[in-house]
């Protein structure tokens, strides 16, 4: 029962967000019941910041412009309980329903597309961007246990499934985010390495059709309309921030509020988000919340650092560390640490380096012979 509630765990985000809730649902009543029996709760020292991220989150929704708005959108805070949920799984399972959760998912999408074409794949969660920030984040994770843990024609396959429906989401904070992770992989492996992405990028710029080429070719632009667009309400929503520093404007208020302060009615003249994980946090959440945020990245960077077998990285703190960096590096181009799976999944994969051995790395002996 444990290996499948820890296999759902890992693929079910992929698949179904109703379906994740379940499952948390349950991981969350599970820790209740082990609370009650007055059981030790165990969890990495990041989530205490998730906490405080949730604390300062509800206060910033009681004092929104429209608390009666913002209020009903803090039930995603119980995702941010994940850590120590995943702290009760096997990591052989968890490990198994991200590698094959994800690739089938990703096989399926790709299937679906060239059945039904749309411009670009959205996969089981609905929406390109969403698809994009799941496919970095497994893609990522399964490379560093491919180069650190073992060579896999199992994991190989999956990569490379990922990887294809990762381009065929054209989601160009994605790919950025993943150039930087694979970037870091290859530093841990060999110094020099991360020089080989530049003649991988360009061959595969070389070989790609037109429409993913420039694309790719329009990260750069500055005149690109989309890009326009980001320059625009990221100046705007410095402005917002400005007038509400503290506690921000309230959870989903940014939309509310944002044509008021588009008085020039430059693109866009409505928006769901930031497009930013550290602007859309300022302005919706305030400076405190912002802070704990960074502070949380920084944490679990940190903790991440120490777990080591010998005087090694495991591959699953590699493979985490680059989650990390991927995820923040694409958060500053798309409001990612807001969409549910993408944040189902990026607190999953972070938390799985610390399930083994997990008293002895509380106790500073974890990868020591007892």
């Amino acid at each position: 029962m444990r290996a499948v509630f820890s296999f759902l765990i890992t693929s079910s985000p992929v698949f179904s967000i109703t379906l994740a809730d379940v499952v948390l649902a349950v991981g969350i009543v599970v820790l209740i019941f082990r609370i009650l029996k007055g059981l030790k709760i165990e969890y990495p020292q990041f989530f205490t910041l998730l906490l405080l991220y949730a604390f300062s989150s509800l206060i910033s929704a009681s004092l929104s412009l429209n608390p009666y708005i913002s209020l009903p959108d803090t039930k995603e805070l119980f995702i941010l309980f994940l850590p120590p949920i995943i702290l009760l799984c096997e990591k052989k399972w968890l490990k198994n329903g991200l590698v094959l959760g994800v690739s089938l998912a990703a096989f399926l999408g790709i299937l679906r597309e060239m059945v039904v074409s749309h411009q670009r794949l959205t996969g089981f969660v609905g929406h390109y961007m969403t698809e994009g920030g799941i496919m970095m984040i497994a893609f990522l994770f399964i490379a560093a246990l491919i180069l650190f843990e073992k060579y896999s024609l199992t994991y190989l396959f999956s990569m490379g499934v990922i990887f294809f429906a990762l381009v065929l989401t054209l989601t160009r904070s994605a790919w950025v985010g993943t150039v930087f992770g694979i970037g870091l992989i290859l530093y841990f492996k060999r110094k020099w390495a991360p020089l080989l992405l530049i003649p991988i990028i360009l061959i595969i710029l070389i070989l790609a059709p037109g429409k993913i080429k420039q694309r790719a070719v329009s990260i750069f632009s500055l005149t690109n309309p989309t890009n326009v667009e980001r320059i625009n309400m990221w100046k705007i929503g410095m402005r917002m921030f400005r007038d509400h520093p503290l506690f921000g404007v309230g959870q989903n208020m940014v939309s509310e509020v944002y044509p008021a302060y588009n008085k020039e009615k430059v693109p866009p003249e409505e928006l769901p988000h930031l497009h930013n994980n550290i602007l859309q946090i300022a302005v919706e959440r305030g400076i405190i919340s912002l802070i704990i945020f960074l502070a949380f990245i920084s944490f679990a960077l940190l903790e991440l650092l120490k777990i080591k077998e010998g005087d090694k990285l495991t591959p699953e703190a590699i493979g985490a560390i680059a989650v990390i960096l991927g995820f923040f590096i694409a958060g500053l181009f798309e409001y990612n640490f807001g969409d549910s799976e993408v944040k189902f999944l990026f607190l999953s994969v972070i938390t799985i380096p610390f399930v083994k051995d997990y008293k002895k790395y509380m106790e500073g002996n974890y990868g020591k012979n007892s």
